[in-house]
């Protein structure tokens, strides 16, 4: 998790922003949000953090909800200390004292609707599917939808309720690519943590630059070769450090179907620009720290030694050649004050039913710049206490 003060909702029509900022204050309490101390930041982290120093460029370690962290840097595989704060461990036995009942291994066919009600169709439960094939049903007058911003559309068209023009669009999403460096000593060495310093130089051009410490298998795409070249250079893969860069994009994807999902996503000549940028950006921070040499991930260009040499390899590299992933999808029932363009209310009621709440990453209506986990949660929480507070 990275979190940030004023990264709350922008451009989504809600009435009382002061609600989102509530519900984050409570989530960072919640969460027990911290920077992350130096002691296991890692020497991924240190090295980024002297990069930026010899440069003059903005950074600090990265605030994080992992207290008690001990760096054992399995963040992507499951905290084996629970030092990570997972949903079994944050909020969900929360919920359990509040009465909540929690089922796992079933699939949400649809969401029942009474369409004869006064006033219009209104939800009913939903209808939904155990892996051996039996079906069940959960009666309830309010149904929240949270699928995430790829299955949230889907299961609202299998619903019968996704006739918005805008359902499945604006899909954003923060494209990355990532960047190695190689030291004279290891860096793999004593604590770590996946995630552990961000500079902020670039972020008011909407790009995010941050240490990351993930398992060889992770990054194995960054040095070059393949087969007897490629295992020479994972066997010195404890000299490498990684940074990786991810920016906010201008939303423009799409995510069709019902049943099965089709998403549709076009990388936009800007967007291509600021990810060159950034690619050129930790080559520097990463020469600037003492690598011996930059792994930039591009075939056409895969290392360079000197900033002057990076910059000239560059030069004849397109986005096209870039190893790209792509985190945090957002956007495709997007909250906002007009019925026309935005599928979901400032309050998030979706439009055209009663009792529908859409609570996730896809009523957010523009690309958020930095994780957005905090952002997410703190919508939901505004989202439904206000639905609870008017019934």
């Amino acid at each position: 998790m990275r979190a940030k003060p004023n990264s709350g909702c922008t451009g989504c029509g809600h009435q009382d922003h002061a609600d989102v900022n509530a519900a984050k204050n409570i989530l960072e309490r919640t969460l027990q949000v911290a920077t992350q101390t130096l002691d296991v930041l890692g020497e991924n982290g240190h090295l980024t953090l002297r990069g930026a120093k010899a440069l003059n460029w903005r950074a600090q370690p990265l605030r994080r909800n992992a207290p008690g962290c001990l760096g054992s840097c399995q963040c992507v595989v499951g905290c084996p200390t629970g030092a990570k704060q997972s949903v079994q461990l944050s909020v969900l036995p929360d919920a359990c004292t509040a009465g909540a009942r929690i089922i796992t291994d079933a699939h949400v066919q649809h969401i029942l609707t009474d369409p004869d009600r006064p006033g219009g169709p209104r939800a009913a439960g939903i209808a939904a599917r155990r892996p051996d094939h039996t079906t069940f049903e959960i009666l309830a007058p309010l149904v929240v939808a949270a699928a995430g911003a790829l299955q949230t559309p889907p299961l609202l068209r299998r619903s019968g309720l996704g006739r918005h023009p805008r359902l499945g669009r604006n899909l954003a999403i923060h494209p990355a690519t990532s960047v190695a460096g190689r030291f004279p000593a290891p860096v793999a060495r004593g604590a770590a943590v996946l995630q552990s310093a961000g500079v902020e130089e670039l972020h008011s051009d909407g790009i995010l630059i941050e240490a990351t410490a993930p398992p060889p298998g992770m990054s194995s795409f960054i040095p070059p070769g393949v087969g007897r070249e490629l295992r020479t250079e994972l066997e010195n893969a404890a000299h490498l450090a990684t940074l990786g860069a991810m920016i906010a994009d201008r939303p423009g994807g799409l995510v069709l179907g019902s049943r099965h999902t089709l998403v549709r996503y076009t990388l936009g000549r800007r967007d291509g620009h600021r990810l060159m940028r950034a690619v050129k950006a930790m080559g520097e921070l990463l020469l600037a720290a003492g690598a011996e040499e930059v792994l930039t991930g591009i075939a056409a260009a895969p290392r360079a030694r000197t900033a002057a040499e990076l910059a000239d390899l560059l030069q004849n590299i397109t986005p096209r050649q870039l190893h790209l992933s792509a985190f945090h999808p957002t956007g495709t029932a997007a909250m906002g004050a007009d019925p026309q363009t935005a599928p979901v209310d400032p309050h998030g009621r979706l439009r055209g039913v009663q009792g529908v709440l859409v609570a996730d990453a896809s009523v957010l209506p523009s690309c958020p710049e930095v994780n957005p986990q905090l952002t997410i949660m703190a919508t939901a929480l505004a989202i439904t206490e206000a639905a609870t507070a008017s019934t």
